[in-house]
């Protein structure tokens, strides 16, 4: 009996949140406004992308693939 009781109680609770949820208006952004953050975001992306990788970052790379193919490594 104590199973149907947690079960019931379950089944109450997923009720209510579904009833929580549904009427609940979701947050949504208008296409204009998605359309900016869009743009921005290929904006700020493009800038990372035209950086240089730097020589540091190179260097250990290199090492990287000296050890790979000192230890035959495929």
């Amino acid at each position: 009996m104590g199973h149907k009781v947690t079960q019931l109680s379950s089944n109450r609770m997923a009720q209510q949140d579904d009833e929580v949820e549904n009427s609940t208006p979701k947050p949504a952004l208008s296409t204009d406004s998605q359309a900016f953050i869009g743009l921005k975001l290929r904006e700020l992306y493009d800038d990372v992308v035209a950086e240089p990788v730097p020589d540091r970052l190179l260097e250990l790379l290199g090492k990287l693939g000296e050890d790979d193919r000192k230890n035959g490594a495929k």
